[in-house]
């Protein structure tokens, strides 16, 4: 559920990239201070769509920087069969450049706490769980144009990725269980998408790679619609797992 529910909405929005060898962000409008989305998850289940999980995405400020704030939880109807509960915080300049992020996840009664501080091509990690209450902490290089898989998200929808066509395979480096994965999305057509709430969107259909090792089915891709305007809102996103498949709608 941990991964159905972060992984999907938040690696797999960022398919919105630019080059690896080109400026990696100089900022932009995409999302206003004070924005809040909220997603639900629903699970294949035989015949039927079941409402798993729910996320929420929210933009607001610390100390003149902007504060991203990102919550997922299962619905408590399956509190019994699986549990989850995850919070996230991260900090970035207005120039886009990351500060910090932390994180907090209890999952099946496993807990951990997470925080790590960006300083030039390093971050530092500090982190503690059930299996290491006492903590620890490390040091991870971070390659140029890498983000954690929260900023990811904020930068990706500030590209326009518009200006390169339908068609295009474009990398995008994130962070992911303290390794980097490069992720290739691209555009494959316009279309028009009605969300569950029956509003119509006219959107960008767009296709990303998965990171192996995941739940997600191998060599298959992860799509995402997102709204054909600045902002880049993500309102759908599908994909098949190793154990049925998964749609993620904006609510």
């Amino acid at each position: 559920m941990r991964r159905l529910v972060l992984y999907l909405i938040l690696v797999l929005f960022a398919v919105n990239v630019i080059p690896s060898s080109a400026q990696c962000v100089e900022g932009g409008t995409a999302f206003p201070v004070g924005e809040e989305l909220k997603y639900s998850a629903y699970y294949n289940w035989g015949l039927i769509w079941v409402r798993a999980g729910v996320a929420s995405f929210s933009v607001g400020e610390e100390k003149g920087n902007y504060k991203f704030t990102v919550v997922a939880d299962n619905l408590p109807r399956w509190e019994w069969l699986y549990s989850l509960h995850s919070s996230h915080k991260a900090v970035m300049t207005k120039k886009f450049e990351p500060l910090y992020m932390e994180s907090s996840t209890t999952e099946n009664g496993f807990w951990s706490k997470e925080y790590y501080r960006y300083d030039g091509n390093h971050i530092y990690k500090t982190y503690k769980n059930k299996i290491e209450p006492k903590g620890g902490s490390k040091t991870l290089n971070r390659p140029n144009c890498s983000w954690d898989i929260i900023h990811a998200v904020y930068v990706a929808r500030s590209m326009n990725i518009r200006e390169y066509g339908v068609g295009k395979s474009i990398p995008f480096h994130v962070m992911f269980n303290d390794s980097v994965y490069t992720i290739y999305g691209k555009i494959l057509k316009e279309e028009m998408i009605e969300n569950r709430n029956g509003r119509e969107y006219n959107c960008l259909k767009c296709s990303a790679t998965v990171v192996s090792g995941t739940m997600f089915e191998e060599g298959e891709p992860v799509y995402v619609w997102i709204t054909n305007d600045e902002r880049q809102i993500p309102i759908l996103v599908e994909s098949k797992i190793s154990v049925g498949s998964v749609k993620v709608y904006l609510d």
